[in-house]
């Protein structure tokens, strides 16, 4: 009766279409040991034997596939299941590389489905197909074309942080490309700003455009609140200039330290800053590629253009490095929030470029800047020969100054700080040039605009210095960046020499022709020791012994 009972369940156990498994053959294989034997129950146990053995069998190779670094195609993987099904016995690793196979199929539908779609797929949606992807143990073709083009996205992404974020930026690339939404908060924005500067904080990218992460994968709605962003940022720094303009003597530096001295007033925002708290334009910067360390000869061509770093918020590249990256932009099959929020500000900074050419254009505006181009040339020409041959001896000899003015940055000499202060207009109640009070206001609005843009055109400089010259000269402005630049070159100047150059300008002289003459005499015999020398200047008179006791400076033996 066990016999029978044995027998009856290794025929149920090896019927086709029933799945038992490996753990119930081994069971059944164990309890032949106590059935009475018989060439059934032989026939039997050899049965249960080799469908044990060709089940492993498939199990290690199932084994092999799904921890193999080099994985297999989805062809060969699938023969490999349908020849395992076959076999009438449940097997773990087959049903995992069953289910990796169709987690594959369903992979490459996605893939298909987002490559076909309207738009280029976004960049988020192919780093989460990368991911899934890697962990798949199936070959797909489609994994490495997708790696490719999220490692050139990422390429990209690093090139333009590089191109607009300054170092240690507190700003997000896509925070700094789209318009500042908080910008009519003076306060809140100055203490957000040094909040993140000092912990590293980056806000989000929705919190940049106020969009959801569905919404950022829309172009059209990133175009939408694009725009809004324009209009909300105009109106938001119209009210902070009005705001700061009213409250002089409440306003704090970026230090949170009250107004003192050498106090600078932001162009965009009219707040007021330290001079040494922030970046203050230097007035001779726009002359420090040229060998002339004269002073340009007219007071509104001075870099004296201020921003605060609140109204500044990247490195403003100009409109060829960012058509650069439009073009690189355009290669790539996959959408990204900063290139969206790039082209926007791109055809933003080319709009506001055409109005500049236009309004530059007009009749009265262009009248204008011819006639202050002739200034120029007039003033250039009206200078003094005698100053201009003290200028050229001080390009070639240049002497500390005074008042402790270092004459030379980078290599380059600069302009004395006194001789610039001495080309102040003497007269601030008369402009240089007219202009109508509807030319001005024109001039004025497209200036603020422009300040508002995170990129560099050449028609901002020609509109500054077009309303410089058309209303009464801020001396004191300029004399506080004059004062400023005083201090900086006085803070920056070396407090000592230092052995190592003194060193090299002795080596120099030597190569120049002009050797001292000690280091002429030694030059003639061979190189000896200090205390040969010493013997042999020593008086013939005396003695050995004491000769030989006495040390020179450096604690020798003579």
């Amino acid at each position: 009766m066990r016999q029978g009972e044995w027998l009856s369940r290794v025929r149920a156990a090896l019927v086709a279409g029933r799945s038992g498994t490996l753990q119930e053959l081994r069971s059944l294989l164990q309890e032949a040991v106590e059935v009475a034997e018989s060439p059934a129950v032989e026939k039997a146990r050899s049965e249960l034997q080799e469908l044990i053995t060709i089940a492993l069998r498939w199990e290690e190779k199932a084994k092999m596939c799904l921890e193999a670094r080099q994985k297999h195609s989805p062809a060969t993987l699938e023969a490999i299941i349908k020849e395992a099904e076959n076999i009438p016995v449940q097997l773990p690793n087959t049903l995992s590389l069953k289910e990796a196979l169709c987690k594959a199929r369903a992979w490459s539908a996605d893939v298909d489905e987002i490559q076909s779609g309207d738009h280029y797929p976004c960049l988020d949606d192919l780093e989460g197909l990368v991911a899934v992807g890697r962990d798949l143990p199936v070959k797909m073709d489609e994994l490495h074309q997708l790696e490719v083009q999220v490692t050139a996205a990422h390429s990209w992404r690093e090139k333009a942080a590089k191109t607009f974020l300054k170092k240690n930026s507190c700003f997000t690339l896509l925070e700094v490309l789209c318009p500042s939404a908080d910008i009519s908060s003076s306060n809140a924005k100055r203490a957000q700003w040094r909040k993140e500067k000092e912990r590293g904080l980056y806000r989000s990218d929705m919190e940049s455009l106020g969009l959801s992460a569905q919404d950022l994968r829309d172009p059209g709605c990133i175009v939408l609140a694009f725009k809004e962003g324009e209009q909300k940022e105009k109106a938001g720094i119209l009210r902070l200039r009005t705001i700061n303009s009213s409250m002089e003597r409440r306003c704090v530096c970026v230090c949170g330290e009250p107004p003192g001295e050498l106090m600078i007033r932001c162009e965009l925002c009219q707040d007021l800053f330290h001079g040494l708290c922030v970046p203050t334009p230097r007035l001779t910067s726009s002359h420090r590629g040229t060998h002339s360390s004269s002073p340009p000869p007219a007071w509104w061509e001075w870099d004296s253009r201020f921003l605060c770093p609140l109204c500044v918020r990247s490195r403003r590249p100009r409109l060829q490095t960012i058509l650069s990256l439009l073009v690189a932009l355009q290669k790539l099959p996959v959408r990204l929030p900063e290139g969206e929020a790039l082209q926007c500000l791109t055809e933003r900074a080319m709009s506001w470029q055409d109005r500049a050419r236009r309004v530059l254009a007009t009749p009265e505006i262009s009248a204008a800047a011819a006639t202050l181009v002739e200034k120029r040339k007039k003033l250039q020409h009206n200078k003094d020969p005698q100053a201009l041959r003290e200028t050229t001896c001080n390009e070639q000899t240049p002497l500390p100054h005074e008042n402790g003015d270092t004459h030379f940055e980078n290599g380059t000499a600069m302009p004395d700080l006194d001789a610039m202060a001495a080309l102040l207009p003497q007269n601030e109640k008369t402009p240089v040039l007219e202009m109508s009070i509807g030319s001005r206001a024109l001039l004025e609005d497209l200036m603020l605009e422009g300040d508002l843009l995170e990129v560099t055109l050449e028609e901002e400089l020609s509109i500054w210095r077009l309303l410089q010259v058309s209303q009464t000269a801020c001396v004191e402005r300029l004399k506080t960046l004059i004062e400023i630049d005083r201090c900086e070159r006085r803070a920056n100047r070396p407090k000592g020499k230092d052995h190592d150059k003194r060193k090299k300008r002795r080596s120099e002289r030597v190569e120049g022709g002009y050797p001292p003459p000690t280091l002429q005499k030694e030059e003639v015999g061979p190189k000896r020791s200090r205390s040969d020398r010493a013997l042999d200047t020593a008086p013939e008179k005396e003695s050995p012994r004491k000769v030989g006791t006495e040390s020179n400076q450096n604690g020798e033996r003579l």
